[in-house]
């Protein structure tokens, strides 16, 4: 069974930055998953994130088997349909490390039209 892993950390703006197991980089990204496939989406090295709190989707929801599901304070995961195609916008909810002082950051809204983008397949 394949995986898709996407890191999520914050940029030295104090905005969400992707990075996937496809090679795909930057503040809104298109990640592409396989049928059956495991989505994983985890804190990247020095992130400056301390936890992953939520994952808010918007779109073709049909397109996954169920909600993504917290692993660790790190790590959520879902699995991707074995059959519908479609694709769906997601917005990380996160808590910043301690140590970050607050650089205008919030936590990305689903309205926001530039949100990173999941595809199956």
């Amino acid at each position: 069974m394949s995986e898709v892993i996407i890191y999520v950390s914050l940029n030295r703006k104090g905005r969400l930055e992707y990075r996937d197991s496809e090679g795909h980089k930057g503040e809104h990204i298109v990640t592409h998953a396989k049928h059956d496939c495991k989505i994983v989406w985890k804190l990247d090295k020095c992130s400056r994130i301390s936890e992953i709190t939520g994952i808010k989707l918007k779109g073709d929801l049909s397109i996954l088997n169920g909600k993504p599901r917290k692993v660790d304070f790190n790590q959520w995961e879902v699995y991707a349909s074995d059959k519908e195609e479609g694709e769906l916008t997601y917005a990380i909810e996160f808590e910043m490390c301690k140590d970050i002082n607050e650089l205008n950051d919030e936590n990305q809204k689903l309205k926001d039209p530039d949100l990173p983008l999941l595809r199956i397949p």
